[in-house]
């Protein structure tokens, strides 16, 4: 069966399409993770031989910038990098390359103004991941949890029976900074267990080797934050040459 990609809910006919319609900022450095991720989708036969090592079909919607609204207090949406979604089940799949490690909870809480409102977003998000805990959850037990992840957890549980949250970690280069995937197991294992490791939520972790190609090559060092930077990028995700190679994808259940 053919994938329908999405951004965010509006529909597309092709893949392409989407790439006008991100934030101007999204493309204007070559690393960001979006790019591998993007290059990953136009290779339809790596991508879905990825979805079935986690038990997902490969025949399920795709949305890219997927968000989902605080279902309390005023906050910003989540936006997932791309959500999975059939009928009966979601993946929320987020992708990363060289950032560093997100706020906690609790940093998180610190930067607001209103921690009265803070506090209201952080028990929506919550509420919606409740369903699926095997313990009450409580805002005091979150402190240490990662907030992003927290939330694209709780994006995962959005009009669905069945949940997935996966982080997929590209390594392009072993010695490269940031290109340990430890922290990312950690938190999420340590995210499930606040949940009660529920059966009916699967969490992944995914390493995928990639080597960039000579097109990729010719982009890696253009100048980050620039206009001009974002357009060689988003015309090289449009050609038909590909920009990397994926070479292997390993898959560790949490």
């Amino acid at each position: 069966m053919k994938q329908q990609f999405y951004f965010d809910k509006k529909p597309l006919d092709r893949l392409t399409e989407a790439l006008p319609l991100y934030s101007p900022k999204e493309f204007q450095s070559p690393t960001r993770s979006t790019v591998p991720l993007f290059a990953l989708l136009k290779d339809e036969e790596k991508f879905e031989s990825m979805l079935v090592k986690m038990g997902i079909s490969p025949g399920s919607d795709l949305h890219l910038e997927f968000t989902v609204e605080a279902p309390k207090g005023k906050g910003k949406a989540s936006h997932t990098d791309l959500m999975v979604r059939s009928h009966t089940e979601a993946l929320a799949l987020e992708a990363k390359w060289k950032e560093p490690r997100y706020d906690t909870v609790e940093e998180w809480m610190m930067k607001g103004d209103n921690p009265t409102n803070r506090l209201r977003v952080l028990t929506g998000w919550l509420a919606l991941i409740q369903k699926h805990a095997t313990r009450e959850l409580r805002s005091d037990d979150f402190s240490k949890a990662v907030y992003q992840m927290l939330h694209r957890a709780a994006s995962a549980c959005y009009e669905t029976e069945r949940s997935h949250l996966a982080y997929l970690h590209f390594i392009v280069d072993p010695g490269d900074k940031g290109s340990n995937s430890e922290h990312y197991e950690t938190d999420l294992v340590y995210l499930k267990s606040l949940l009660g490791n529920p059966r009916t939520f699967s969490f992944h972790l995914i390493e995928a080797d990639l080597i960039p190609t000579a097109a990729f090559e010719l982009i890696r060092n253009l100048r980050k934050a620039s206009a001009e930077t974002a357009c060689e990028v988003i015309t090289a995700l449009e050609d038909d040459v590909p920009l990397f190679e994926f070479r292997d994808f390993r898959v560790k259940d949490i």
